[in-house]
């Protein structure tokens, strides 16, 4: 009875539902015609994975006025990349979206293929060696189907990413991650919305997948009209704590409550995070920024002793246009140990990549970007960053790998960005894009340069790339 339950479970969650097509700038995009229908196009820090590529995500936004349509177009993932061997990725299938009455919007998106390189397709659902341990077969499959009732509230439920900020990355949850089925309900009333959030994640262990869960309470208050402040409150847990077995806490489902009086109430190492941003838009460009706080004590960071759990990420940014070049600069940084815990049923992950920055902790970053349009559908896009990170060794934690257990470290205090196996890594690149608007599809050729230098042997590593995706979805691969 339990394992036909999950079927029926899993094959609700599986239909997909989501928005019509919009363009911005000139460049074809999307955006969800949920946030438009409910008034909510202002509070553009919450968004789902499908992610606008003009850098000024605030930018006025079209809908296509019909109230019933379907979409189908194709899915196409092809790339080819040369650095010091030549590595693929070909992946093919197709894309419906819908629109009923103005209040359904539905969408699917499935595709399947092979590559040489697992790490060419971080944003897969399944990921499985072949014979010859050199390739790969996976899959990406994402569904959504949301409803808009009146103009207050708004449901969603799917298998998808959400990305939560206005930054290139996000310190709090981006679509970098596997998409992960959620249940997502919105109110807007006056200048606020509010927001929860439950989502299921899991681990791919040998015999067995491992479940943890997690719930994400969200208000967002436009102070003004240029101005946004939004707050975050999210608790991971796993189904099973020491020998109790919990699935679901039913606590976790009240949409009101703290999570960390609660989860001290439960007498439970539940991982607790806050988060808070904010962003301010000065005519046609805007400032950003996030916190997170994932633990810390206040006394510490006074003191400055550098305490190993004194764990937060900070992301500062300026994104905007002037005349058609459009540009971001932007930093971001998280100290050791954030996002890890005692395992991997609590950490902040899911199936093996970080739910949020992709580095995962212990790193800072700086990037830039800059898009300029030589005709409607032909965009170059020059981009550069910098990286530095510290990764872990085999047998020790020095914080910079989510996944390897805090109770591993080798010190508790003077624990600083970079520390472990540091690396420092600068790469320019510049892609020549060319959107098929008909096809939701683009043709690009992206050559690149990285350079490598710290505690392994300094590395100079041009590629070049060439390939044909499908436009629904934006890579962040600056890493």
């Amino acid at each position: 009875m339990k394992a036909l339950l999950t079927i029926a479970f899993l094959m609700v969650m599986t239909f997909a539902f989501s928005q019509p097509s919009a363009k911005v700038g000139g460049i074809y995009t999307l955006f969800p015609a949920t946030e438009s229908a409910l008034g909510l196009k202002n509070h553009t820090s919450v968004l789902p994975a499908i992610r606008l590529k003009d850098p000024l995500d605030t930018s006025e936004i079209v809908i296509l006025p019909k109230q019933h349509s379907i979409s189908i177009s194709p899915n196409p993932d092809f790339a080819a990349q040369f650095d010091t061997s030549l590595f693929y990725r070909a992946a093919a299938g197709v894309s419906i979206e819908t629109l009923h009455n103005n209040k359904w919007y539905t969408r699917t998106s499935l595709s399947a293929g092979w590559s040489t390189r697992e790490g060419q397709n971080q944003i897969h659902t399944a990921f499985l060696p072949l014979h010859n341990r050199n390739e790969f077969i996976y899959t990406n499959i994402r569904t959504r189907i949301a409803y808009t009732p009146n103009h207050y509230f708004h449901l969603a439920t799917g298998i998808d990413n959400q990305f939560f900020g206005e930054g290139y990355r996000s310190l709090l949850q981006s679509d970098q991650a596997a998409p992960n089925p959620f249940l997502l309900m919105r109110a807007s009333i006056w200048r606020l919305e509010y927001g929860l959030l439950y989502q299921f994640y899991h681990e791919n262990a040998l015999t067995t997948r491992a479940w943890k869960f997690g719930t994400t309470h969200f208000l967002s208050y436009n102070v003004t009209h240029n101005w946004n402040i939004t707050a975050f409150e999210s608790v991971l847990f796993q189904p099973k704590d020491g020998q109790f077995t919990r699935v679901f806490e039913v606590e976790y489902l009240n949409p009101i409550v703290f999570f960390r009086p609660q989860e001290y109430s439960l007498g439970s190492s539940d991982n607790v995070i806050l988060g808070i941003q904010t962003s301010y838009r000065i005519e046609n460009h805007m400032l950003y920024g996030q916190l997170l706080l994932d633990e810390f004590v206040l006394k510490e960071i006074r003191e400055r002793t550098q305490w190993w759990a004194n764990k937060y990420g900070v992301q500062l940014g300026v994104k905007g246009r002037v005349g058609k070049l459009a540009y971001r600069l932007e930093g971001n940084l998280m100290r050791p140990y954030t996002f890890a815990h005692i395992n991997n049923g609590q950490n902040g992950g899911n199936q093996g990549l970080p739910l949020a920055h992709p580095l995962g902790s212990n790193f800072a970053e700086i990037l830039l970007q800059a898009d300029v349009p030589i005709t409607k559908q032909l965009v170059i896009q020059s981009y550069g960053v910098f990286q530095l990170k510290g990764f872990d060794d085999d047998s020790v934690s020095w914080g910079g790998d989510i996944y390897q257990s805090y109770l591993d470290r080798p010190k508790e205090y003077d624990n600083t960005i970079g520390q472990g196996i540091t690396l420092r890594t600068v790469r320019v690149g510049c892609q020549l894009l060319y959107t098929l608007p008909k096809w939701k599809s683009s043709f690009y050729l992206d050559p690149q340069v990285a350079l490598q230098w710290g505690d392994l042997p300094r590395k100079i590593t041009p590629a070049i790339t060439i390939g044909w995706r499908s436009s629904l979805f934006q890579e962040r691969k600056m890493f």
